[in-house]
């Protein structure tokens, strides 16, 4: 391999980070958009983009690279989330009362 050169995993990685990245500065599109049209598009894009990603993961998981099983949140992780959530729901709802 020639010196500074990257590896297929360590492109892939990279690929990853950027797809994260750019969808991420989509979602900031959308949210500062107000034309549905605009809106639509960018939604579109973004969802292309995520697809490369989840592309780009299962290379990675094919080639022993990613444990996917780490990304799977367990049902106390997800029952912990939904009482943080109702919680805040609950102040948010007596705030706004009068």
């Amino acid at each position: 391999m020639a010196k500074n050169q990257l590896t297929e995993k360590e492109m892939l990685h990279d690929s990853i980070m950027t797809q994260k990245y750019v969808s991420s500065a989509y979602d900031s599109g959308i949210l500062d958009s107000v034309n549905e049209d605009v809106i639509n598009a960018l939604r579109q894009i973004q969802q292309e983009k995520q697809n490369h990603t989840k592309l780009f993961m299962e290379v990675m998981h094919n080639q022993g690279w990613l444990d996917v099983q780490g990304a799977h949140i367990n049902q106390a992780a997800k029952d912990q989330l939904n009482k943080q959530m109702a919680f805040q729901l609950e102040n948010r709802l007596n705030e706004m009362s009068p």
